[in-house]
């Protein structure tokens, strides 16, 4: 009897806390399953609940204990499994959460929760079954009257079957084929086939391609050594009069078309290729393109097996600094090339030229022992770089002495010039001893302002009010819970927001503390919610697709807890907007209108972090709290509309569901459309806001 009342209370308690979402009265209903499971120690659905109380009110290590003693009594409790992989998942132990949502899909694939959280956590190849290929949920969406809530779910599903997990490639790439539009005029290529270093099998495989193209009106030159002509593979020349090589003895003609397509030996172009360019020629005012493409292995009995897909992003110079991710096909206009093209060269002198980007597989590079690999970009010496310009370092704060502390002292330690720093420290309403003894200590520093900030929390106008304070070129906003780990930290900066290619923003690479990846980016578009961070939760040295996640590289936007820009820039877009982002999206839309200015935004990972935010972010939001995320959410979506769902750096091909780039998906040939007309403006990067 005694159990049963207690279960009563327990019950209430938390469908209190279900109520109000407050850690505080979770705390309250573990107090009360904790005394169920006390005088009910042989239930496993008691020691779940307790569980799952215990995890809500922060608690995350105690409840995975008593999700393992509920597993213990019934290791059928799908209940357990599941709560168990989100209190890992709160601790940042992501190969325990992924076990245990695996197990729980394992003893009912309907598991939805389960599935979704490892689907978020980039564990779409660890569901113990296929989640792609589905056409009986594709009749029953057409054939079933469902009610609206049915709908919804059948269709999240049917979204999910939609994806491929990237060790499927293959499979993805034999059903991936969108044909090429009709072009609204007629156009004449001319193919320049690099075969300087190619073997007859890689210039024959290139050849052939062309002769089974939809689009007819082309003509190749064939750039080769005298060896190469005399093989049997010369005979090509002789079956199609279209193929012929140069004669580097004589002078050529002029080629008569406007459009030259430069290839490599060894480049297989998919049939409609020829069709896409001749399409993105016509229908957009550039004056390059290029496509995306893979690798593959010819198996004369088997067939072609892809391999290692390059998805590219929208035109981005500092990405194409890297010959690892070179285009296997660049149209270009014929005036654009003088001599022999390198393509590499070719698109860094074209950052200010509109350059249109397919994403189509429109081609293919014969894979030989192994295929070319992307690289990180190199750490550079940054020394000088920038000249001298003064940084000023906002850091708001409030009590948190400790971890800024060490945020200080890192940032000064790390830093080449640190007599170039000025530091402000926007105390609001510190109240502590610890706190107002430590910024004491930090004031005797001649470089280091501390400003008391007496007013309701409002971090962007803490951070518009310091910047009157000095009168530094460069800002950097930053988190007061970071700690600095790159050497010339101050350098890069420098070098990046003064150098020859200057930014309008740039970010770093931050760490969890306990090890993984914070923060590599934002990514929008993504789950139909929020803009998310790339590569959370991932080892500290993954790379990522292509390298991303250790390159300098172009982005949509990137956290505040980082955040440096010039001065000019800064006072030119109004400084942060004090009004309708007083918590969360600030640096966000800081970002977008650094975009819309038509400036970019960069992600520099040789600057590293550690930040001390929590793992479990968000987890025990109270209502009132998610209320005001909302609405702050709902002010950048009314400002900034589809910008929020388009992102210039992250691939159609990959998943808009789940975890980013954790799956491949087929776009429509509309949307394929729409991305190369967006591609080809003169500010591919840029966003226009819809107030």
């Amino acid at each position: 009897m005694i159990g049963i009342f207690s279960i009563g209370r327990a019950r209430r308690a938390s469908r209190r806390a279900k109520r109000t979402l407050s850690p505080t009265d979770w705390q309250i209903a573990a107090d009360a399953w904790h005394r169920v499971a006390d005088s009910l120690p042989r239930s496993a659905r008691v020691w779940v609940q307790y569980g799952h109380a215990l995890r809500r009110a922060n608690r995350s290590a105690e409840a995975c204990g008593a999700y393992h003693k509920a597993i213990a009594l019934d290791r059928d409790l799908v209940g357990a499994w599941v709560g168990l992989g989100i209190a890992w998942k709160a601790q940042g132990a992501r190969s325990s959460a992924m076990d245990a949502f695996t197990q729980a899909l394992r003893l009912d694939p309907n598991a939805l929760t389960a599935r979704n959280e490892l689907l978020l956590y980039g564990g779409r190849s660890e569901q113990p079954e296929p989640t792609h290929g589905r056409l009986a949920m594709a009749d029953a969406l057409a054939g079933l009257a469902v009610s609206l809530r049915e709908t919804r779910d059948w269709q999240r599903d049917f979204n999910q079957a939609s994806l491929f997990p990237l060790q499927d490639y293959a499979h993805f790439r034999r059903l991936n084929w969108v044909p090429a539009p009709e072009a609204a005029a007629s156009i004449d290529f001319t193919v320049l086939i690099d075969a300087d270093a190619a073997t007859p099998v890689q210039l024959r495989a290139t050849i052939q391609s062309l002769l089974r193209q939809t689009h007819g009106e082309w003509r190749a030159r064939i750039e080769a050594p005298q060896a190469l002509r005399e093989h049997p593979v010369g005979s090509l020349c002789h079956v199609d009069p279209r193929v012929r090589f140069t004669d580097a003895d004589r002078e050529e003609p002029e080629e008569p078309t406007d459009w030259l397509l430069l290839v490599e030996a060894g480049t297989i172009l998919a049939p409609d290729a020829l069709g896409w360019f001749a399409w993105t020629a016509n229908e957009t005012a550039c004056v390059a393109a290029y496509c995306d493409h893979d690798h593959v292995t010819l198996d004369w009995k088997y067939g072609p097996i892809h391999h290692d897909p390059v998805l590219q992003p929208v035109y981005d110079r500092h990405w194409f600094a890297d010959a690892g991710v070179r285009p296997a096909a660049l149209l270009v206009r014929r005036s654009d090339v003088d001599g022999k093209a390198d393509l590499v060269q070719m698109l860094a002198r074209m950052s200010s030229c509109p350059v249109a980007h397919i994403p189509q597989i429109l081609a293919s590079r014969l894979a030989d022992a192994s295929p070319p690999r992307p690289t990180a970009t190199p750490v550079k010496d940054a020394g000088g770089t920038g000249g001298e310009a003064r940084i000023a370092v906002i850091i708001p704060t409030r009590d948190n002495a400790p971890l800024l502390s060490v945020c200080v002292r890192s940032l000064i330690d790390k830093a080449a010039r640190p007599d170039l720093l000025d530091i402000i420290i926007v105390s609001n309403r510190s109240a502590k001893a610890e706190t107002h003894a430590l910024l004491a200590e930090l004031k005797r520093d001649a470089s280091t302002t501390v400003l008391d900030f007496d007013e309701p929390f409002n971090w962007s106008r803490a951070n518009n009010v310091a910047v009157q304070e000095s009168r530094a070129e460069l800002l950097l906003f930053l988190n007061d819970d970071t700690e600095m780990l790159s050497d010339q930290w101050d350098a890069l900066v420098r070098s990046d927001l003064v150098g020859p290619h200057p930014a309008g923003m740039v970010g770093a690479l931050l760490f969890y503390p306990h090890g993984g990846i914070q923060h590599a980016g934002v990514v929008m578009g993504v789950n139909e919610g929020g803009p998310e961070h790339e590569a959370r939760w991932q080892s500290n040295d993954e790379c990522g697709p292509l390298a991303r996640w250790k390159r300098v590289r172009a982005c949509s936007a990137v956290t505040g807890a980082f955040m440096a820009m010039p001065r000019t820039l800064f006072d030119r877009l109004g400084g942060f907007d004090e009004a309708n982002f007083i918590i969360a999206y600030n640096d966000i839309d800081m970002c977008l209108r650094v975009r819309e200015s038509g400036e970019i935004v960069l992600y520099d990972p040789r600057i590293t972090l550690i930040h001390h935010e929590s793992i479990s972010r968000g987890a025990n939001l109270t209502r009132d709290m998610v209320a005001w995320d909302c609405g702050e959410l709902e002010a950048l979506h009314r400002r900034w509309g589809q910008a929020l769902f388009q992102d210039p750096g992250y691939n159609l091909h990959y998943t808009r569901q789940g975890y980013p780039f954790d799956g491949y998906r087929h776009p429509a040939a509309a949307e394929v459309e729409a991305h190369i007309r967006r591609s080809a403006s003169d500010h591919p990067w840029a966003v226009s806001r819809v107030e």
